[in-house]
């Protein structure tokens, strides 16, 4: 009789578990001899194989999902992080300052002109995404088209520069849900994504409708002193949580912790803005469309493109900084700490932190977009109101503005004439601007010439080709005239060796190549590289 098969704890798929079942069936039952596929054996085999697969399939999923760094399912990663206080960032909405120009008052009319609370603006629709829609959500905006409000234009316009708008687009009051009665309700707010900042929710106790408060945990709550308070049985408070799809739940306590809304039908409503994304970074001069009339309001424009919109937090993302942010206990004291829980805040694509003084932070930021740009006020305010209850006492912390440092590129390529010059040109500028595109850049990082080479080499058509210049854009460049470069060229020993040289365009030429030394561009801790000046010069390869 054959030995008893060895079993093999890694053959988990179907055919290994078809195998392995009928080596036994060798074992056991010798007398087993016909294995067609028509055998109600076979067919019992197959069968078993194949659920095996799928029960031994759900089963290594289910152990990959239970742990951090296995987990592939935003699902997973959300309810693991939550364990230890960390909720995945939502959408976040882009903000934009925007300029308004007004036409000038007439002899003795009104001067002062109001731009309400609410208004809004939309944006150029393109190819990849519709308008998007704008609100200026202060209070109502008094302008004085007589002061120094507002500067005069080329046009003859009067401008009003520095209006804060948020992507958003507020919600009618809706109700959400009523009340049973028990503890831990939760309801869903129907339009995603949320803004939470302009959340109101509302709870009919009979005699009428009162406010709720909106707290981070019911089992923890940041007090104005910077201590920890828990929310009492009486207090009304709730807070919100948001599932793998970003809906946003607005959950209630359980009579212990947080009042239970009292039973009652349709009690409960809510009125909020909805926001969020990387569609909110358009481009600049591209909000230009007024929805709210204001009067004598000629024009509008962004000069600067919306920043600090960004997408659901990335669940890689989650799974560095989610452990960071835990074992900071939502306390800033090293600078690491300052530059994980600014990844948290919504807004940021990249952070730097240093530390000047012993008690002041500098946060050196880059807000979300598709193109580098400063900081947006009303980003900037926010992060400093993020960061005040997590600062030790007596510090400061500042945000700045990254420092972005233009980069010149100039290529010369020798393309294959069978490829249409302006196809190449095209390809190859696009090669240069992804290399350089705000995604793929970082602080401090240095910047490598054979990564141009191999780049631009790489795009279809290019034979041959010659970086002339790569420099950073803020450095000193030194100009030469025909006759410096003809008088040097008299000293050069260069010999014909009979053919014609000319000395001094081989002297010219070489001048004109200016590439940085070692091929290498170093930028500072807190320097992003962005692209400057581009020449792309195309020469047709030769037979």
């Amino acid at each position: 009789m054959p030995s008893t098969p060895i079993i093999d704890y890694t053959n988990k798929d179907y055919q290994s578990l078809r195998q392995a079942m009928l080596a036994l069936a060798h074992h056991r039952l010798p007398e087993w001899t016909d294995q067609s596929p028509a055998d109600l054996g076979m067919v019992l085999v197959d069968l078993f194989a194949y659920m095996g697969d799928v029960v031994l399939y759900y089963q290594d999923r289910i152990a990959n999902e239970s742990f951090l760094q296995t987990a592939v399912e935003r699902r997973s990663v959300l309810n693991a992080l939550r364990l230890v206080g960390y909720g995945l960032a939502p959408p976040t909405a882009a903000s934009a300052e925007l300029t308004l120009f007004f036409k000038p008052p007439t002899l003795g009319g009104a001067t002062i002109v109001t731009v309400p609370g609410g208004a809004q603006f939309t944006s150029v629709a393109t190819a990849e995404i519709g308008p998007q829609i704008f609100e200026y959500l202060g209070a109502d905006l008094d302008i004085d088209l007589a002061s120094d409000q507002v500067v005069p234009t080329a046009n003859g316009k009067l401008a009003y520069i520095g209006l804060p708008v948020m992507q958003s687009a507020v919600q009618p009051t809706a109700v959400i849900g009523s009340s049973t009665g028990e503890p831990n309700q939760s309801f869903a707010l129907p339009s995603t994504p949320v803004i939470l900042d302009t959340l109101v929710v509302e709870v009919n106790e009979g005699a009428g409708w009162v406010t709720w408060r909106r707290v981070d945990s019911l089992l923890y709550e940041t007090a104005s002193d910077g201590g920890l308070t828990l929310s009492r049985a009486e207090d009304r408070d709730y807070y919100v949580e948001f599932d793998e799809a970003d809906i946003a739940r607005v959950c209630f306590g359980d009579g212990t912790y947080g009042r239970v809304p009292p039973t009652a039908t349709n009690n409960i409503r809510a009125t909020w803005h909805v926001g969020g994304g990387s569609a909110g970074n358009v481009p600049a001069n591209t909000i230009t469309t007024l929805k709210t009339a204001v009067p004598r309001l000629a024009a509008v424009s962004n000069p600067a493109a919306a920043a600090g919109g960004t997408d659901h937090e990335d669940i890689n993302h989650a799974k560095s900084f989610g452990p960071l942010a835990f074992r900071s206990g939502q306390r800033a004291v090293t600078l690491n700490d300052y530059v994980a829980l600014a990844q948290q805040a919504g807004g940021v694509a990249k952070v730097r932190a240093s530390a000047p003084t012993w008690n002041t932070i500098e946060l050196y930021v880059a807000p979300a977009g598709d193109v580098a740009t400063t900081v947006p006020e009303a980003l900037r305010r926010r992060l400093i109101a993020y960061f005040e209850d997590k600062r030790m006492a007596g510090t400061f912390v500042e945000i700045l503005d990254a420092t972005y440092i233009p980069i010149d590129v100039g290529i010369e390529i020798v393309y294959d004439k069978r490829y249409q010059m302006a196809a190449v040109r095209q390809a190859a500028e696009a090669a240069v601007q992804g290399l350089l595109a705000f995604a793929n850049v970082d602080f401090g990082r240095p910047l490598y010439l054979s990564d141009v080479y191999g780049t631009v080499e790489a795009v279809a058509g290019v034979t041959a080709m010659t970086v002339t210049r790569f420099r950073r854009g803020d450095s000193p460049t030194t100009q030469f005239t025909d006759q410096e470069i003809a008088a040097a060229a008299a000293f050069l020993p260069i010999q014909p060796q009979g053919r014609q040289i000319d000395v001094a365009a081989l002297l010219r030429r070489a001048i004109q190549i200016d590439v940085a030394q070692d091929g290498r561009i170093i930028l500072q801790d807190f320097e992003i590289p962005v692209l400057g000046g581009l020449t792309v010069d195309l020469l047709e390869a030769a037979q």
